[in-house]
C-alpha cells in the first residue's frame, strides 16, 4: 500500500470522537486500560503514526483524555451525538477531517491510509466510510464540503449519521473487518484478551 504524500495529509486534519456517553459500558470506556494504556490512546496513536502530532479530540470529555490529544476542539452541539462531533470538527478545521471514534481497540495504519488512498484515486466523493459487511461512518474521511450538509441536518434533526449524506457522494472503502473493533460492554474487553 503506498503512503499518501505528506502534502496531502497535511490538508486533512485527524479527529478523534470522545464525547460518547458510555451509557452501555456504565462508566467512561475511553480511559479504560488495554494493552497497559487508555482505550482512546489506540485510535489517537494510529492517527498519530500516519499525520503526527495533530491529532485533536471532539467531545466532552475527562481531562486526562484531553490531556492524550495535541488538540481539542469544544463540541458546540453535545448530545447530538457523531453528527454534533464531525460537524464541530469540520467546522473548526475548514479542511477535510479523518474521522476515528474513540473506542476503536484495533484501527491500524493499514485502514486509515487505504482509505486515503480511496480519496485521492477517486476524488469525487463527499465522504469515504470504512465497509467490511457494513458502513463504519465513524471510521473515515469527511471533506469540508460536508459542512453545510451536516448543518442541514442538524437543523432539521436528522442525527443519524449513516442518513446525513446522499448515499451517492458516500465512497465505501473496503477494509479489514479486525481493524474496526470497537467496545461498547466491559465483557467485550476481556474477549479482546482471549
Amino acid at each position: 500500500m503506498p503512503n499518501p504524500a505528506q502534502c496531502i495529509l497535511d490538508h486533512i486534519q485527524p479527529i478523534v470522537l470522545v464525547g460518547g456517553q458510555s451509557s452501555r459500558f456504565g462508566r467512561d470506556k475511553l480511559i479504560e486500560q488495554v494493552n497497559g494504556k487508555p482505550m482512546v490512546a489506540i485510535p489517537i496513536n494510529t492517527l498519530r503514526a500516519v499525520f503526527g502530532n495533530c491529532v485533536a479530540i471532539v467531545g466532552q470529555c475527562d481531562p486526562q483524555i484531553a490531556a492524550m490529544a495535541d488538540a481539542v476542539i469544544d463540541d458546540p452541539y453535545p448530545g447530538l451525538g457523531p453528527v454534533g462531533g464531525i460537524y464541530a470538527a469540520l467546522e473548526h478545521a475548514n479542511s477535510d477531517i479523518f474521522v476515528c471514534a474513540g473506542d476503536l481497540i484495533s484501527i491500524d495504519e493499514t485502514t486509515i491510509r487505504t482509505i486515503i488512498t480511496a480519496s485521492i484515486q477517486e476524488p469525487k466523493a463527499l465522504a469515504y466510510i470504512a465497509f467490511d459487511a457494513r458502513r463504519h461512518p465513524t471510521v473515515g474521511l469527511y471533506r469540508a464540503g460536508c459542512l453545510p450538509i451536516f448543518q442541514q441536518s442538524i437543523a432539521k434533526g436528522k442525527l443519524k449519521l449513516g442518513m446525513v449524506l446522499d448515499q451517492d457522494s458516500i465512497r465505501q472503502v473496503p477494509v479489514e473487518s479486525s481493524a474496526l473493533r470497537n467496545i461498547n460492554r466491559p465483557d467485550e474487553l476481556n474477549q479482546s484478551d482471549q
